[in-house]
């Protein structure tokens, strides 16, 4: 249930992160780091996949050699991002918020986000897709 929870949730400081404004979470982008309680895990394979666009979001992840999907809205006030979920291959999120204050890298390519969801915390760092063929900041929290 927590690898559900965390991979279905869609959103500490490093030296040069910014707070999320207008504009910055537009695109695509993939899981690349998360921990669980502070213990980090792989990456599922594929990796999952979060796009954002005008004020909506998508995330797609494959779970038990199955793919799954959150669908939904966002908004972002004062630094803070909030996703509802409308539509979702687990029909018991749907409604479901979650609120989040991204930290974005200078670059604005890379963000992590900690979360408390009461029984665990966890940890996500997401980057932009283009940071395969663009030179991207890379801060990673442990060697790997």
């Amino acid at each position: 249930m927590k690898k559900i929870l965390l991979i279905l949730l869609v959103f500490s400081s490093f030296s040069y992160g910014h707070s999320a404004s207008k504009g910055d979470f537009m695109g695509t982008w993939r899981l690349v780091e998360y921990a669980v309680d502070g213990k980090y895990q792989d990456v599922p394979s594929p990796t999952p996949i979060k796009m954002y666009m005008n004020g909506e979001f998508v995330i797609i992840f494959y779970l038990e050699n199955k793919i799954h999907f959150n669908k939904g809205k966002y908004a972002l006030k004062e630094g803070e991002a909030t996703e509802t979920i409308l539509a979702s291959s687990t029909e018991t999120l749907i409604g479901e918020e979650i609120s989040f204050r991204p930290n974005f890298m200078g670059d604005k390519n890379s963000f992590y986000i900690n979360l408390d969801l009461g029984d665990y915390k966890t940890f996500e760092r997401w980057e932009k897709t283009h940071c395969d063929v663009v030179k991207c900041a890379k801060i990673r929290t442990r060697k790997n």
